[in-house]
């Protein structure tokens, strides 16, 4: 029993890699990638958990223990490397309101595997994506910045932060690890989360997350908000990176059947609202608000000033 617990608590690496070898003790010779800031690109002998056969030349994934000897890989899957783009609705079913978190296995900053579905359950979630190497202060940085805000604003005992990466060809345990300790992350409170090329790209198709590379370093992505309920559905998705915290915070609180402001919730889901019709266009959406808002204000102003200038007239008439 306490075997099976070490290796359950093992410290383990997302991989990618090349079959070399098979061999006929059920190891296999393979040379992986450079994992940044943690491994450097080598080729060895590997057990494979469970065991299996790979053809000489096979692109793989797998989760690296380097607690055995030899080191271990663990569901090793065929696999080709990560490709963002457009979420494949013929390979998973997009996840809707009211559906469960995916079963998927991902680990964290501090090397720990855990599965989406089951990680935080008796908890509220808030759940987003990005990338370390974002250049654009107002995308990736602004959302974990937020994050940071709402960190010492949540009860812990019942709300918890997760991002996950959008490149976990570059975004390593480790790398997640500084990208955190930068904006004052609390493993306890705030997970941040990456995986293998073929499980990011699951989970990225499974949240309807479209991520496109236009350069080695930089994507352009989706920027949703999900708030999920302590039994791992999805309660609401907010569409646009331009949330405001106190809103989000009312509206977590909500959803986690706590007392929260009813104006910051409506303003939620108006902005919300506006920018589905507006076609997903989060800057067309939030102009179009505020020049409605502006209209509003403004007539509201005008009818008031009509009103004085009535009383006023009226009363000089009657003198």
């Amino acid at each position: 029993m306490i075997a099976l617990l070490t290796v359950a608590l093992a410290a383990v690496v997302p991989v990618h890699g090349i079959v070399l070898a098979s061999l006929p003790d059920r190891t296999a010779v393979v040379r992986t990638d450079t994992v940044v800031g943690m491994l450097p690109s080598q080729t060895r002998r590997y057990r494979l958990s469970p065991p299996q056969h790979f053809s000489s030349g096979t692109t793989i994934d797998a989760l690296l223990d380097i607690s055995t000897q030899p080191p271990t890989l663990e569901g090793a899957v065929a696999a080709a490397a990560f490709a963002p783009g457009l979420p494949d609705r013929a390979r998973t079913v997009p996840i809707t309101i009211g559906g469960a978190l995916p079963a998927a296995v991902l680990v964290d900053q501090n090397e720990r595997r855990l599965n989406l579905a089951s990680a935080f359950r008796g908890k509220t979630l808030l759940l987003s994506f990005v990338f370390t190497r974002c250049p654009d202060r107002t995308l990736c940085p602004a959302i974990s910045g937020k994050f940071a805000y709402l960190q010492p604003r949540l009860d812990p005992r019942r709300f918890a932060l997760a991002e996950i990466t959008l490149d976990p060809q570059y975004d390593s345990p480790a790398v997640l690890r500084r990208y955190g300790a930068a904006y004052g992350a609390r493993p306890e409170r705030w997970t941040l989360l990456t995986g293998t090329g073929s499980t990011i790209e699951r989970v990225l198709d499974e949240f309807g997350v479209s991520s496109m590379r236009v350069s080695t370093s930089n994507f352009l992505h989706d920027d949703r908000l999900f708030l999920a309920t302590p039994s791992g559905k999805i309660a609401d998705v907010v569409e646009t990176g331009g949330w405001d915290p106190q809103s989000v915070l009312a509206q977590a609180r909500a959803v986690s059947g706590l007392s929260s402001n009813p104006f910051e919730r409506f303003k939620l889901a108006l902005v919300a609202d506006v920018i589905a019709l507006c076609g997903g266009s989060e800057s067309t959406g939030i102009v179009l608000l505020e020049l409605s808002l502006f209209t509003i204000v403004t007539a509201i102003a005008l009818a008031a000033l009509w009103l004085v200038a009535r009383i006023l007239w009226g009363k000089r008439l009657s003198s």
